[in-house]
């Protein structure tokens, strides 16, 4: 997964790679996503910080989506 190296609030290049938490892992479920047994339809999603105006930025893992809409 890629995660921006620019931010896209400032323009700033000073980002910080990391991931969001929580009481669980938190992912990104296509609409209309069918659970499949040798996957799940929750795609992870990675998280940058801007070090500079604070802006968070969220990347999402598009070549599962795509795997997941094909398979429908």
């Amino acid at each position: 997964m890629n995660t921006p190296q620019t931010c896209p609030t400032c323009k700033s290049s000073n980002m910080e790679s990391g991931s969001l938490g929580s009481t669980g892992k938190i992912h990104f479920r296509p609409e209309g996503a069918k659970f499949l047994k040798l996957k799940t339809a929750n795609v992870d999603v990675a998280a940058s910080l801007c070090m500079d105006c604070g802006h968070v930025a969220l990347t999402g893992d598009t070549e599962k989506v795509k795997s997941l809409k094909d398979t429908q």
